[in-house]
């Protein structure tokens, strides 16, 4: 069973930068997309968790859903103009290595070792981003604009602030509350997106509503499966493999479907960081 739920968390996590990349080409407001999104995430978890029961939530469970939110509703104002600059294959790829932060995480806090792998796998995650936030061409790497680069730092940092407070209500012990930490998470990103769409309601139209829906769905079931899958399987399993596999994966039909085309020197630190992702978790 916990395979099987990380098995589907990484299919979600592959399909939520398609899924915006896709919103994207049909001219989508992505502020309405955002705002359907972690609405419809919320409800879907507090249905779920009506069949619990419990409507009082531990302070873990709301300080670092809070928390949590905020990070996913940011990520996601970071992601769709990073995908625009670089395409969705490098900007997946930035949030995969972010991978790397809940693994610094439990060394600092938790008191999990820091083997020889995780500090090479940290190295190399460090070593793939100039890799990836540099264009390679026939008369050699041009470099991004510093504002370019903050953007995608930002998107690397705040992606791995989101991954750690999963692993955050996961280290906490708290049974029965899941799909409430989940409704709390996805509320405080729903009360953000509401209002950022509010500020930038025009051009909205119905073509907002299919990839907001699709992407709402797929939030909820991406994470629901991830927190199961920690529930049941240790870290130094599901972190590699749900980061690498759902960077190839996007990678892969991003060329295939769409024609993304990445630079050698991108291709490079693509490799770098799947490798960089799997060896940080050992």
């Amino acid at each position: 069973m916990g395979m099987l739920l990380l098995l589907l968390a990484t299919l979600f996590a592959a399909s939520f930068g398609l899924i915006i990349s896709w919103a994207q080409r049909r001219g989508s407001n992505l502020y309405a997309v955002g705002a359907i999104n972690y609405c419809l995430a919320m409800v879907f978890n507090l249905v779920s968790h009506a069949r619990v029961g419990g409507w009082i939530p531990a302070t873990g469970t709301w300080t670092i859903g809070v928390a949590g939110g905020i990070s996913y509703i940011v990520g996601f104002l970071l992601l769709f103009p990073a995908m625009s600059l670089r395409g969705v294959s490098v900007s997946t790829a930035i949030l995969r290595l972010a991978a790397v932060v809940p693994m610094l995480a439990g060394w600092l806090f938790w008191g999990e070792s820091l083997a020889m792998f995780p500090a090479i796998g940290t190295g190399l995650a460090l070593l793939s981003l100039p890799l990836l936030t540099y264009r390679g061409d026939d008369e050699g790497l041009k470099g991004l604009d510093s504002k370019s680069l903050l953007l995608l730092l930002a998107l690397f940092v705040v992606n791995g602030c989101c991954m750690l407070s999963v692993r955050a209500f996961s280290q906490t012990g708290i049974e029965g509350q899941t799909s409430l930490f989940l409704s709390i998470l996805f509320g405080s990103a729903a009360t953000i997106a509401v209002v950022s769409w509010y500020l930038h309601r025009e051009g909205t139209s119905k073509r907002d509503l299919l990839p907001g829906v699709l992407l709402g769905l797929d939030n909820a079931l991406a994470n629901l499966a991830l927190v199961g899958a920690l529930d049941r399987l240790p870290g130094l399993i599901v972190f590699p493999f749900y980061s690498s596999v759902s960077l190839l994966c996007a990678v892969i039909f991003a060329r295939l479907v769409w024609g993304d085309r990445i630079s050698r020197t991108e291709t490079y630190g693509m490799g770098l960081a799947v490798v960089a992702v799997v060896l940080a978790n050992l």
